[in-house]
């Protein structure tokens, strides 16, 4: 199991964490809701491709809305995610 520290889901499960948006440095960013793999799911957290989900925090395949990085794992001063 995996769950996700923000909305407290499955995320194998959950279709889409419900925290949209994400506070970097004092700038409010919205979330990557893509996934690229034209037809499957999302291999760390299970969305799927086209349907506006957001990846469970810490989910290795999100990009960060800043920098463009891995956004479990950039440098990225992440203070909170918001709804």
């Amino acid at each position: 199991m995996a769950i996700c520290a923000y909305c407290k889901k499955e995320m194998t499960i959950v279709k889409g964490c419900t925290f949209s948006r994400v506070k970097i440095e004092g700038k409010i960013y919205q979330r990557d809701s893509s996934y690229s793999d034209r037809g499957k799911k999302c291999h760390d957290c299970g969305i799927s491709n086209g349907q506006r989900q957001y990846h469970h925090f810490g989910c290795d395949m999100e990009r960060c809305p800043k920098c463009d990085g891995q956004f479990a794992f950039c440098d990225c001063d992440k203070t909170k995610l918001l709804k």
